[in-house]
């Protein structure tokens, strides 16, 4: 080969391997080393931060001119809206809301501050939280842009990688306590994958405490949508650790955050007006048991400034399917649990928002004539007080009708004391035969024992109302406050006077109402005559230190409610003074001054104790032996 040939040869070879190495520029294709080439160079598409592969959707390429802006630094707005019953602030990062006030309610009695019902305060978080978890960023950190503010609106945008943004607009009517909000996506959002956000309300709202302890803390409540397009079902569960840390349901009309005085409910709207809104997917976020278990804890029991708050957080709303350009309308409802107030909106069964509870057929008409009478007197201090007549009137024929039989069973008994006895001692070997023998005298002289147990059937007719009444004095939000005599706030104990020290059980407050009620009820007591028979005096000794322990539970109950037993114990005393009238006059009792005297069974119908001596039978009827009307005493027992 020509040597020449040969160089020539291997000339072009280094010449193509220096070019192709180090001259020609590298393939489109190819990846650039951001260390060689500069820091102007960007990542292909699959692998950009903050853009994650969701079913291969939104691996697109991001167009730089849909995001905000790197250069431009938004700092926080707040943004307030109000009417003369809600006053509500937005914050821009986020796009969320912060605080929600009442005006036309009070945080304290004798307090300028009004109603904070959502508030850092309170440790609520941002409510209408908005959130798209498979984007991989946190929209609740973000600072949004504000697109137009007027009054009483405002709109928010964020921009989102691959051309993809986010409009949040909120405004708040002239009047009214919901506020109206709007979200909407726009950009390519494929509806083929199933691409949902989540839409949160706050963690806690305010509640009332009544003594020591809240009436009952938040709550949480889920309405149902049935087939037809009205509200089914409304589910009341109480806010605690969730085991799996979330909780999902299908076919909702709306939830929320509940107290015992007031509410956060969000639901969504009808596109149309025509068409039914929509039922969505619930979803309610918390903590799972363990997690910060000591931090909750001690939010409870000591919570902020004295205040107790709910322990454990949770945030309920909806979890629902994204639909690019289509916007989704909802309605928050923030304000009290007032029937006046939910009265007006009968559209989605407000009013189901009180819990009356199981006895709620008894809370309905009580609520009416408490505020019937509030209406005729303009006290609800008195309106309890007529409350209590109204009720007693009532249950008097009943209570009439049980010391009419309680009083001829118990002669009936005295009179066949003898011949009891005489049984008694002739089968004292023979237990059931003499049983057996006690029950045919019995029924042959027309004797029921059991009738004397009447008294104990009243009290437990009773149990129902004063179940309902604990009821009626825990939801009924005009009575909050309300104040009566030295008395405050009706829903709390009254509080006279703060104690320098504290009791166990009682805390530092020094109640007078428990203890008047104690009073009355063991003077009603020792105005009914003594029995001179053992076994009653012991039952009425025993009866005294039950009115003396109900002291002890009723010390932090609500004031209400001690002014109705109060009241109805006073009842109590002339309605036993009638009643016995009555009887005298129908011949059960002896007349006044006549040998025997009057029976010491009639007993106390105060709604928290029993008669005198159920059973004992009159201490002169049982004592001695004399004959009530009916038949005649017979001196010896014919045994057949």
């Amino acid at each position: 080969m020509d040597k020449r040939f040969l160089q020539t040869m291997l000339i072009c070879f280094a010449i193509s391997f220096i070019y192709m190495d180090w001259i020609r520029p590298p393939s489109s294709s190819m990846t650039e080393d951001p260390a060689k080439v500069g820091t102007n160079a960007t990542q292909p598409a699959a692998e950009t931060p903050g853009t994650p592969v969701v079913d291969g959707s939104l691996s697109q390429a991001p167009d730089p001119t849909a995001v905000d802006s790197p250069t431009e630094l938004l700092e926080e707005e707040l943004f307030s809206l109000s009417n003369e019953v809600l006053v509500v602030e937005l914050s821009s990062r986020g796009a969320a809301l912060t605080h929600a006030i009442l005006p036309e309610y009070r945080e304290e009695v004798g307090s300028e501050d009004p109603l904070h019902l959502i508030s850092p305060a309170l440790k609520s978080g941002i409510a209408l939280e908005l959130q798209v978890p498979s984007l991989g960023v946190d929209l609740a950190e973000k600072i949004w842009q504000v697109v137009e503010s007027t009054d009483n609106s405002v709109t928010f945008r964020t921009g989102l990688p691959a051309g993809r943004s986010v409009i949040r607009s909120y405004s708040l009517p002239i009047e009214g306590y919901e506020l109206l909000t709007s979200v909407t996506f726009e950009g390519d959002w494929p509806s083929a994958t199933d691409i949902r956000y989540e839409l949160l309300g706050a963690e806690r709202i305010r509640y009332d405490v009544s003594g020591r302890a809240a009436a009952y803390p938040n709550q949480w409540v889920a309405a149902t949508r049935t087939r037809d397009g009205q509200i089914g079902e409304v589910d009341h569960q109480e806010v605690e650790a969730i085991e799996s840390g979330e909780i999902r349901r299908d076919g909702i009309a709306w939830v929320g955050l509940e107290s015992n005085y007031f509410a956060q409910v969000i639901r969504p709207l009808a596109a149309t007006q025509d068409s039914p809104a929509p039922a969505l997917g619930l979803l309610a976020v918390g903590v799972r048991p363990g997690e910060r278990t000591a931090e909750f804890e001690a939010l409870a029991s000591d919570g902020i400034d004295g205040r107790p708050l709910q322990g454990w957080p949770l945030q309920i709303g909806y979890r629902r399917k994204i639909e690019s350009a289509t916007p989704h309308e909802y309605a928050v409802f923030l304000g009290p649990k007032s029937p006046v107030v939910l009265d007006q909106h009968g559209s989605w069964s407000a009013t189901k928002l009180i819990d009356y509870g199981f006895f709620g057929w008894l809370v309905s008409p009580f609520l009416w004539l408490l505020r019937t009478f509030d209406g005729l007197v303009g006290s609800w201090g008195l309106s309890i007080v007529l409350l209590t007549f109204c009720i007693r009137g009532v249950l008097h024929p009943v209570n009439k009708k049980n010391q009419r039989q309680m009083q001829i069973q118990q002669q009936g008994m005295a009179r066949l004391k003898p011949q009891m006895d005489e049984i008694k001692e002739r089968y004292k070997n023979d237990a059931p035969k003499q049983q057996r023998k006690i029950q045919e005298l019995f029924k042959s002289e027309g004797v029921n024992p059991a009738a004397m147990f009447g008294g104990c059937l009243f009290i437990f007719l009773q149990l129902p109302i004063w179940l309902a009444l604990i009821n009626t004095f825990t939801i009924a939000i005009e009575l909050r406050q309300a104040s009566f005599l030295w008395i405050d706030d009706l829903t709390r104990p009254d509080m006279l006077a703060m104690m320098p020290f504290s009791l166990p059980f009682l805390g530092n407050f020094f109640n007078l109402l428990p203890i008047l009620y104690v009073i009355v009820t063991l003077v009603n007591q020792k105005m009914m005559p003594q029995s001179e028979d053992p076994q009653a005096q012991a039952q009425q000794k025993m009866m005294s230190f039950m009115m003396i322990a109900f002291g002890f539970i009723f010390y932090s109950f609500a004031a209400g409610l001690m002014v109705y037993f109060i009241t109805s114990a006073l009842i109590g005393i002339f309605e036993q003074k009638m009643i016995r009238r009555d009887l005298r006059a129908a011949g059960i009792l002896p007349a006044t001054g006549t040998s025997g005297g009057e029976s010491a069974t009639v007993g106390s119908t105060d709604p928290l104790r029993g008669p005198a001596g159920p059973g004992s039978g009159g201490h002169g009827s049982a004592g001695h032996g004399s004959k009530g009307p009916g038949r005649p005493g017979k001196g010896k027992v014919s045994h057949r």
